[in-house]
């Protein structure tokens, strides 16, 4: 029997998911792998630096110039377009300080997100600000691309429909598995589920 949350329980976030992952299973659906995501910094990700500081000094100073002239206006005041040019750069400010903590998400993403392989599907758990799941019936599967480390971490691009655009251009759809243990034996999980190309049902 399922343990059902109570707002006064103090649960962890894992737990949380566990108690999820047990409501979306079917009758009979087996779990044949499970991965948390890894809160790890990839180095690769700091290369958006090349264009968020820049961008974020540029608004910065932009923004700071504006309020600058802002205060030395006449006894008049700045007036609303006077007001406009500071505020016009709050939006590229958020921007930048987004792109800025980017690379460090993972971090904040630790024990939040599970990734599961049953006998009938793929899952994606995940609980930020709410709990979102994805999944993926085995059907479905196409392809799959493995990036993996030489600690045996990695991640997965699934395949999971290819069709065209409104101009006829091809255009596939992805699921993607994040830096997880021991992905070799995720996609052998994965892989075992696929139907096979040109199979029915």
């Amino acid at each position: 029997m399922i343990e059902r949350l109570s707002p006064d329980r103090d649960t962890t976030p894992m737990d949380r998911l566990r108690l999820a992952l047990e409501r979306e299973l079917g009758p009979d659906e087996v779990v044949v792998w499970h991965g948390w995501q890894l809160a790890r910094i990839q180095p690769r990700m700091f290369l958006i630096y090349i264009f968020a500081i820049p961008w974020t000094v540029f608004s910065l100073a932009w923004t700071g110039i504006a309020a600058a002239a802002i205060m030395g206006a006449g006894e008049d005041g700045p007036g609303l377009i006077g007001w406009a040019f500071p505020l016009f750069g709050m939006p590229f400010i958020a921007i930048g300080m987004w792109m800025l903590t980017g690379p460090f998400l993972p971090l904040l993403q630790r024990g939040r997100v599970l990734y599961v392989v049953t006998d009938r599907r793929v899952l994606k758990l995940s609980l930020l600000r709410e709990l979102s799941v994805g999944t993926v019936p085995a059907a479905r599967i196409g392809p799959i691309q493995r990036r993996e480390q030489r600690d045996g971490t990695g991640t997965l691009q699934l395949a999971v429909k290819v069709g065209r655009d409104s101009d006829g251009d091809r255009q596939t759809e992805h699921f993607i598995i994040g830096e997880v243990d021991d992905v070799h034996g995720a996609q052998a999980a994965i892989s075992r589920i696929a139907r096979p190309a040109g199979a029915t049902a």
